[in-house]
């Protein structure tokens, strides 16, 4: 009927009704993005074993180190095909510089394990997760040392042979662990001088409701 609405806002955010098709429909936004969280590793015995868990504390973070708005869950309504997993240790937080040693020491001891709900995503040493991510170039600066694992190039950090799906209602399971090395002779834990911030990217393409 002539002056009858073409579509009408649904219930949901983003979400358009059709009378004349009797259809809800939702609009849509994407963009290429991550999926942050990061740890404190204290300073001290990295006690074999131990683990740092991802994406379930967030209380108290702020957006520099999570992007979650609830534990384990990225925002209702959203969905990110994940193509880039990355792990970055931080060249500061706060006025804390960490120093090479301990970068050093815990690339070569962590290992990654990450879950969505029950299902692997991907597992092994953290080396393997360059995030493309970190300080290039060099500085005269006295007792500062910035590094990353890999080159801080996005096009050099290596991608997921498939693309992982990310849904609001899947749990984001993550964890660094520790393990110990007993086949190494006179094998000692890692002893950090200083805390080290530990974050994981999950990059990918990010769907989201528009009007949320």
């Amino acid at each position: 009927m002539a002056g009858s609405n073409i579509a009408v806002p649904g219930k949901e955010p983003g979400e358009v009704y059709i009378p004349a098709l009797g259809k809800s429909f939702r609009q849509v936004e994407l963009r290429e993005d991550d999926v942050l969280d990061s740890v404190l590793q204290a300073s001290g015995s990295v006690s074999a074993g131990s683990e740092l868990i991802l994406f379930r504390d967030i209380d108290n973070k702020n957006e520099q180190h999570v992007s979650l708005g609830s534990s384990k869950r990225i925002p209702s309504g959203d969905e990110v095909a994940v193509f880039r997993v990355g792990i970055h240790l931080r060249e500061a937080h706060g006025n804390t510089l960490p120093i090479f040693s301990d970068y050093r020491k815990l690339i070569g001891n962590a290992m990654l394990e990450l879950k969505f709900n029950r299902r692997v995503i991907t597992s092994g040493p953290i080396i393997k997760y360059p995030s493309g991510y970190g300080i290039g170039g060099f500085s005269d600066e006295s007792a500062a040392t910035a590094v990353s694992i890999g080159v801080p190039s996005a096009a050099a950090a290596p991608t997921l042979f498939v693309p992982q799906q990310l849904k609001d209602n899947d749990d984001v399971n993550g964890k660094i662990r520790f393990p110990d090395a007993s086949w190494i002779t006179s094998y000692g834990v890692p002893v950090l001088t200083g805390a080290v911030v530990i974050s994981c990217f999950l990059h990918g393409v990010m769907k989201a409701p528009l009007g949320k």
